[in-house]
């Protein structure tokens, strides 16, 4: 028995066991029991012979597997090749699906700024990482927001100074909100990825400024985008607007959630951590600017905010927990409730 890569073989009598430091994706046999019936393990073609996995079992740098010459009264459902260029073909996709994870927590960490670059390429992105475009979009409505704010708190200043605002800051802050909100809501609508007037401009004078621009256009297609294409099935829409939505779950009331668990799979886990630090380093900001410029009503808002994050994570070991502003998301949810 000849091993390939760097697997390791032995052989017992008809028992061969095989060590590799990577899994290979091969499944077990399943014994009979008394709720079901035996199933034959993967059947795997080596030197011109066939045998089944008959047992998997970790190890410390890797995994085993036992195999044993295959049975003939066994129908074989799941076959693979172990030969030296089945394991090339494995190497190479291990290292593909390798680069492909890195630049997928690449994208998804830079998210707040490729959620702003056009649409097509957004979803180019998408297609090459496995992330999902219109979650780049969502997650980079953050630091619109963030500008907003800063802005906000410029204008407060200068008016409690009584010192005018230029009018080309109320013209930009003015601007950014019309298009964060139209963004916002295409994407929350829509469940496809908006780009930005900065992220389209500064995409453009990329391509202009690389070596790209002598061979594709700024927003070339993708390889199927000038194809008549299937459409998408209906519970693939369900799922994908459920995962852009799932952030905004975690505020609903706890029965809505339990609704969204028992139909879609939600799990509050995933998002409400996250969603409520992020409210309380907002409330937080607030309360710091408030007592600043004297806002009183501002104040008590951003102190009740703040108050109910940290009591809501606090209760998420026990379970979800919902917020006072769950009503706002809620409309946004109605067609998965």
């Amino acid at each position: 028995m000849t091993p390939y890569g760097g697997d390791r073989v032995r052989v017992d009598g008809e028992t061969i066991l095989l060590s590799c430091r990577v899994p290979k994706g091969w499944r077990a046999r399943v014994e009979r029991a008394l709720n079901q019936s035996e199933f034959p393990g993967t059947a795997v073609m080596w030197d011109d012979e066939f045998y089944e996995v008959i047992r998997i079992e970790p190890l410390p740098a890797g995994v085993r597997y036992t195999l044993e010459p295959w049975r003939d009264h066994h129908a074989m459902r799941v076959s693979e090749r172990y030969d030296a260029e089945s394991e090339a073909h494995r190497v190479a996709e291990r290292r593909s699906a390798t680069v492909r994870e890195r630049k997928r927590k690449s994208v998804n960490f830079l998210a707040l700024f490729t959620g702003h670059l056009p649409a097509i390429v957004q979803e180019r992105l998408a297609s090459e990482t496995g992330v999902l475009a219109a979650r780049l979009t969502f997650i980079s409505l953050f630091s619109t927001w963030v500008v907003m704010a800063v802005m906000a708190w410029l204008i407060a200043t200068r008016v409690m100074a009584e010192r005018p605002m230029p009018n080309w800051a109320i013209a930009i802050g003015g601007y950014l909100l019309l298009e964060s909100a139209l963004r916002f809501l295409l994407n929350m609508t829509q469940s496809r990825p908006v780009g930005s007037t900065v992220g389209v401009v500064a995409y453009i004078l990329y391509w202009l400024l690389t070596g790209a621009r002598r061979e594709t256009t700024p927003f070339e297609a993708l390889p199927g985008h000038g194809v008549t294409i299937t459409a998408t099935p209906d519970d693939r829409k369900l799922a994908d607007s459920m995962t852009m939505r799932e952030p905004l779950a975690t505020l609903l009331p706890v029965e809505d959630q339990n609704r969204l668990q028992q139909r879609h799979g939600y799990d509050y886990r995933r998002s409400a951590y996250g969603v409520a630090a992020i409210l309380l380093i907002f409330s937080t900001l607030g309360i710091v600017t408030s007592l600043i410029n004297g806002a009183i009503v501002s104040l008590v808002v951003a102190i009740a905010v703040a108050g109910e994050q940290i009591l809501r994570l606090a209760a998420f070991r026990r379970g979800p927990a919902p917020s006072v502003i769950g009503w706002l998301v809620r409309p946004l949810l109605r067609d998965l409730l």
